[in-house]
């Protein structure tokens, strides 16, 4: 409990606040040293973005759940989403919100942490949307990728999503690839 103090006054939140985000990480079967870094991490990001602690733990273990193989811990998360929000009109609850909803399909595109902040941070300035929105679409984007009937139809544009070796290029690389030559396009074909 007096860790627990120490959060919330660190943090500004209440003691019940910091509780609850607590309890949620100890379902999770974490430590208690890896609990009280979530925690502390959580109740940042619920005075960041005015989220209900269970929705900061939410997404949260939603961001290490897609980045944590790459060694992202949610001090690093954090961090990362703080820095974005201070130097681009996108906020730390758009991006992730943005994470949590495409879960894992982000990691199987080979999307970094760096490159999904880019990503949401690019959508959000030029369409207004919001994180759910963002997350959402780049969700469908990703997964649509994969199918071969997809990738036919953009290979039949002229666009490059093989290497010399006929294996699948990076998705952003393929993203680049597209918006090269989407200005060669015909207007119909930008349509389509």
């Amino acid at each position: 409990s007096g860790k627990l103090f120490k959060v919330a006054r660190e943090t500004s939140q209440s003691f019940e606040t910091v509780a609850k985000a607590a309890e949620e990480f100890s379902r999770q079967g974490l430590g208690a040293v890896e609990t009280a870094k979530r925690k502390r991490d959580a109740m940042i990001l619920v005075r960041l973005t005015g989220l209900e602690a269970a929705k900061s733990v939410e997404l949260l273990t939603a961001a290490v759940n897609t980045f944590g193989k790459t060694g992202a811990d949610t001090t690093t998360i954090i961090n990362k989403l703080v820095a974005v929000d201070q130097n681009f009109a996108v906020s730390t609850r758009d991006i992730a919100e943005a994470m949590a909803r495409v879960g894992s399909v982000v990691d199987d595109a080979g999307v970094s942490l760096d490159q999904f902040a880019g990503l949401v941070t690019a959508a959000k300035q030029i369409t207004s949307r919001d994180g759910a929105v963002i997350g959402n679409s780049l969700k469908t984007i990703f997964t649509r990728l994969e199918r071969s009937s997809t990738q036919e139809q953009i290979e039949a544009l002229g666009v490059s999503m093989r290497d010399l070796n006929g294996e699948m290029l990076p998705t952003l690389k393929i993203f680049q690839n597209l918006a090269q030559a989407y200005t060669g396009f015909s207007r119909a074909q930008q349509q389509q």
